[in-house]
């Protein structure tokens, strides 16, 4: 009896597989909060690079050349751990339900966005991109102290084209200096 059983299993086994045939068979149930393929959103992200400074498995890579800068994605060497879904501050890049890697060519490996650069104006160094520059001024003068949000929005205007070690040096030159505050307090 046993060996009957064993018999008609095996012949089923062998007729009637227990997997379907990968990718010819019905498409795989993708189970909620899965942590698939990291994706750049184009309206939200920024280009600030956290997402890449914080990927441990240097699957994130920055770029800049020239007057670009190039976010690439490498899925290949993506572990789907999420924390560049979780570092970055504008919702730029999200884990898609996607987790499937297989491609025919080696093009769909990397994914890419660009960004035009904002240069320092007096040493050519990079200081980051539009985008960046912009939300970091929009967020600064909207938690500024009403009082003086004019005179840090001077001030902004004269050194969002500067590198840090340039706004360092020019400080006093283009009176940016938080010591300006200082005097005009002991003055009055």
């Amino acid at each position: 009896m046993v060996k009957i059983t064993a018999i008609k299993e095996a012949l089923k086994a062998l007729f009637k597989p227990a997997t379907t045939k990968y990718p010819h068979g019905p498409p795989s149930h993708v189970p909620p909060g899965i942590r698939g393929l990291p994706q750049f959103k184009d309206d939200n992200c920024i280009g600030c690079g956290a997402c890449a400074v914080c990927c441990s498995a240097k699957a994130i890579s920055i770029e800049d050349k020239g007057k670009t800068r190039r976010l690439s994605i490498h899925y290949p060497r993506c572990i789907f751990c999420g924390r560049c879904e979780d570092i970055c501050p504008e919702d730029g890049i999200a884990l898609s339900d996607r987790f499937e890697l297989a491609a025919y060519d080696k093009k769909e490996a990397d994914v890419s966005i660009e960004f035009k650069l904002v240069r320092c104006k007096e040493c050519n160094a990079v200081v980051s991109t539009k985008e960046h520059l912009a939300k970091v001024k929009e967020r600064i003068l909207e938690n500024i102290d009403p009082r003086i949000v004019d005179e840090v929005a001077a001030d902004l205007a004269k050194y969002e084209n500067l590198c840090v070690d340039c706004r360092r040096k020019l400080s006093y030159q283009l009176n940016t200096h938080t010591q300006k505050y200082y005097s005009q307090r002991w003055e009055t």
